[in-house]
């Protein structure tokens, strides 16, 4: 269920991905609703992550951790469909440089996550799991630098007021999106010393 919950936070980065990249409005909208709907599924595979560890006596992995990582997985689903939304409901047209860089750097950042965590199954993977961590926060980090490149920029150069509280809004989005994904390492490196 890890898997599939990780699996899904991919497919819903990368839609996003192909949102900002595509000039068309109706296909944009249609790739929005996509993740609208992955969105849901994630919510219903962390539904059913909690229901299977209230029934499940032994679990492969500290209980209180197995709830964690589903948490923090959930939670970037759901930053991704917070920024996918927002694109929507403000309407943009254009999308800035630095949305289509975060957005490329969500999408490797989850990719990482669905790496280490198919690797949390196997034995001796620590060092796979601990090296796919350090690009996680390597992504985090690279998102920071964009993001407030970006928000400089803005206040430098919109004009209109509107439109720059929509690009920084959705920006804001999309960082705490790699926020959430750098949670993930710490949840995953406790899951190792716990081992």
């Amino acid at each position: 269920m890890f898997d599939q919950a990780a699996k899904n936070a991919v497919a819903m980065a990368g839609l996003l991905v192909r949102a900002v990249n595509n000039e068309s409005a109706e296909e944009r909208e249609l790739l929005f609703k996509q993740i609208d709907k992955l969105e849901n599924a994630g919510d219903d595979i962390t539904h059913k992550i909690y229901l299977a560890l209230d029934k499940v006596i032994f679990t492969p992995l500290n209980r209180s951790d197995i709830h964690t990582l589903a948490s923090v997985i959930d939670d970037v689903a759901d930053f991704i469909h917070e920024a996918s939304e927002r694109m929507y409901l403000y309407g943009l047209v254009e999308f800035v440089p630095a949305i289509k860089e975060i957005a490329a750097i969500i999408l490797r950042a989850s990719t990482e996550i669905e790496n280490a965590v198919k690797l949390l199954r196997l034995q001796k993977q620590e060092h796979a799991i601990v090296a796919a961590c350090g690009r996680i926060r390597d992504c985090e980090h690279e998102s920071d630098q964009v993001y407030y490149n970006a928000l400089a920029q803005l206040f430098a150069n919109e004009k209109d007021a509107i439109t720059l509280i929509k690009y920084r809004e959705i920006l804001y989005s999309l960082e705490t999106t790699t926020n959430k994904c750098k949670k993930t390492t710490e949840v995953l490196q406790a899951i190792l010393i716990g081992r």
